[in-house]
């Protein structure tokens, strides 16, 4: 796994925070604000960018739907066009790795994320790699954005909820 695991680039307080920080401000309606904030971690260089992986990863999937018999985390994928069952083929490279990664990260196998971030990140010197990189972890703020926005919501809609 070339060394880059959690435990090799994190859990850094300072990016946990910076993390929450870019989350709130997308959920709050300023997700470039809230994105911008991550460039830094992305010119840190690879190690830097999976712990940032690692970390959206974790909030994306936060509400994600674990399989009863197995324990494992899923996500279903829906072919927007046929509202049929999809599969992450049917999904633009970026979200199929955003959905990938998340999913064998939240599973507990790190082989299989770094397989997906290796994949994403191989050619990350060249401009085309620069921009599937950005592409690849602006799906996973995304995703991250939209659990957070989802907590949000289920907060604010939950009538048993003490108001202060």
């Amino acid at each position: 796994m070339s060394g880059l695991t959690p435990e090799t680039t994190g859990p850094d307080p300072i990016r946990a925070l910076v993390v929450h920080e870019a989350l709130s401000r997308a959920v709050a309606g300023d997700p470039h604000g809230g994105g911008m904030l991550l460039v830094p971690m992305l010119e840190e260089g690879r190690r830097s960018t999976w712990g940032l992986c690692c970390m959206l990863a974790t909030a994306a999937m936060s509400l994600g739907e674990q399989q009863a018999d197995g324990g494992m985390w899923v996500l279903e994928v829906e072919n927007s066009a046929t509202g049929e069952s999809g599969t992450p083929e049917d999904m633009p490279p970026e979200v199929a790795f955003a959905s990938r990664f998340a999913v064998a990260y939240a599973n507990g196998d790190m082989d299989t994320a770094y397989a997906h971030f290796a994949a994403l990140s191989a050619d990350v010197d060249t401009d085309a790699g620069e921009i599937r990189v950005i592409d690849g972890v602006l799906a996973l703020f995304l995703m991250a954005t939209a659990t957070a926005r989802a907590l949000v919501d289920e907060q604010r809609n939950n009538p048993t909820q003490d108001k202060d």
